[in-house]
């Protein structure tokens, strides 16, 4: 039978930009960078802006990216709503973060589909099967990553598997340490920290070169990140036009003011701090000459002093993110600048100037704002079994469930007592049963035989009594702290309900029990806790076999 191709679409749905790669799996090494973005007339880059907007009166219509009429109200920086479990923008009437997030990717993947059907032979494209994979900040929650599967799945891209969901720090890795020409001094035993610096996330994570062909890395410590990305550059811009101007701020329409942002990205990124260079411009549209706003024939002036006001707010949280990973790990040899910020001429001098001090090395790779992107093509080859990495993670927090266990005079709380209504058991609800710390994991998410089998090795067995059959419901919790409690408290917080389906069986398959003249069953089952690609999974079996994934509701 002839192999069908396999077509890998790596999406990097970033804050402020989208970028996307892609790649035959047949031909490896020819990853290609989509940059034919449909335009209005504005110049389109490897990036497409992570923007959309919607007709005032059909929110079944709307455009999105470069291609965005100037007088509609453009949305932007939505995708923070996936981890802030909040709208961070205002949004038109009728619609949720979850929408916007579903039309903008359906868009996404409605013109990677057209591009690959004019760049791939017809016949080819008949039989290829195209699998998808996004990538997240490493700082992003279990819900969040399932959120960002689940709007990726609404929006066209689960037609052949489900849409993986990658660390952007560790594609970024993959990317960089293969990238050998840029990194040939390196050797085994080696730290490389990776500053991901995105328009809204900055993840820090450093790994220990354990080999180098193949690569085999090592999380030294579990990363770290903030919301200190780009457009928090752009904020502060915002604060200073809005000062500028005064009162004439409020004569700007609210299409008119986003265009200043926008067009505030141009003195962004020119910003190198260089003495020969102590004027930038913002052009303002339909504004003309206003003296005490320093604005000349439509051009707001900002001196080079009050660019580097509004850059060091925020790059002094990123050199506050790299110090404590640097001396949490005490030996980082190089520092990898990746993402749209990390190529900031100014962010990187900053980083060099810290990082000289420690006799440390600063690399910005070649495609340094894509670079994540085209790591998580690389990563995705691995699903067709080509250029294998070995990765081992380290747990960001513990896991565990709850569960009733036999109460024990002494050891649990009188409010915890309940019976158990089939046998008359008293038990102690509520109880934690952690089946997870940062060493468990450390050994055993390691994709090193197979990185597309996810981790089945941490498993808790279930029992439950029951009279009729059901579906049930368990609680799966996390917690940050060293040392969890031992019961449903804070710091542990509830993570997400797993619901486990058993009820196509036959009541013969359970052990059947009798109390006081009265038949119940009982059914010991396991739920199995998988890692895979930093992505959670879980899967149910029951009398020695596999019953596929348990559903997941985070909550």
């Amino acid at each position: 039978m002839e192999r069908a191709h396999k077509i890998i679409v790596s999406i990097d749905f970033g804050t402020t930009y989208t970028a996307v790669a892609w790649v035959d799996a047949s031909s490896p090494n020819q990853i290609e960078i989509i940059s034919n973005w449909p335009t209005a007339g504005q110049v389109v880059g490897s990036q497409v802006p992570t923007e959309i907007a919607y007709g005032y009166n059909d929110r079944t219509k709307f455009s999105w990216g470069y291609n965005i009429n100037p007088k509609l109200q453009k949305i932007k920086w939505f995708k923070l709503s996936l981890e802030l479990e909040q709208d961070v923008v205002e949004l038109p009437l009728g619609l949720t973060s979850a929408d916007v997030i579903r039309d903008f990717l359906s868009a996404i993947c409605k013109h990677v589909m057209a591009t690959l059907h004019r760049r791939v032979d017809k016949e080819i494209m008949r039989k290829a099967t195209v699998d998808f994979t996004l990538t997240a900040p490493a700082i992003w929650s279990d819900a969040a990553r399932k959120k960002t599967q689940d709007a990726a799945i609404k929006a066209g891209m689960g037609q052949n598997m489900l849409p993986q969901i990658y660390s952007e720090p560790e594609c970024a890795a993959i990317y960089a340490l293969k990238d050998l020409d840029d990194i040939e001094s390196l050797r085994i035993n080696d730290c490389i920290l990776i500053c991901d610096a995105g328009g809204g996330t900055v993840d820090i994570i450093t790994y220990k070169i354990l080999q180098i062909n193949p690569l085999s890395i090592v999380e030294c410590t579990a990363g770290t990140g903030d919301y200190c990305g780009s457009t928090f550059v752009d904020r502060e811009f915002e604060k200073l036009f809005i000062r500028r101007m005064g009162s004439h701020y409020a004569t700007l329409s609210s299409v008119h003011r986003q265009q200043v942002i926008k067009n505030f990205e141009a003195a962004k990124v020119a910003f190198r701090n260089e003495p020969e260079q102590e004027d930038f411009y913002v052009n303002l549209p339909t504004v003309g000459d206003i003296e005490e706003a320093g604005v000349h024939s439509g051009n707001l002036h900002i001196s080079r002093a009050e660019m580097r006001s509004l850059f060091n707010p925020v790059v002094d949280r990123v050199l506050d993110l790299i110090n404590v990973q640097v001396n949490t790990v005490s030996s980082v040899n190089l520092i990898v600048l990746v993402g749209g910020f990390g190529e900031s001429e100014y962010l990187y001098q900053r980083v060099l100037m810290w990082a000289s001090r420690a006799q440390i090395r600063v690399l910005q790779p070649r495609e340094a704002a894509t670079a994540i992107v085209r790591g998580a093509v690389l990563k995705g080859l691995e699903t067709a079994g080509i250029s294998k990495t070995q990765i081992v993670r380290r747990a960001r927090r513990w896991y565990g469930v709850t569960v009733n266990e036999t109460f024990v005079e002494g050891k649990h709380l009188p409010e915890d007592r309940c019976p158990n209504i089939h046998t008359g058991e008293i038990l102690a609800r509520n109880q934690d049963q952690l089946m997870s710390d940062e060493e468990t994991f450390s050994k055993s998410s390691s994709d090193r035989n197979d990185p597309t089998n996810p981790l089945t090795g941490l498993g808790h067995g279930f029992h439950r009594d029951f009279r009729h059959l059901a579906m049930w419901k368990d609680t799966l919790v996390s917690c940050m702290s060293d040392i969890p409690p031992t019961r449903l408290e804070a710091p542990v917080t509830r993570l997400c309900t797993i619901t486990s389906d058993l009820t196509h069986l036959k009541k013969k398959a359970f052990a059947r029990r009798w109390r006081i003249f009265q038949k119940y069953y009982t059914a010991r089952y396991t739920l199995c806790l998988g890692v895979q690609n930093n992505n959670l999974t879980f899967k149910l079996e029951f009398d020695g076999r596999q019953y596929g994934l348990a559903n997941v509701h985070f909550d």
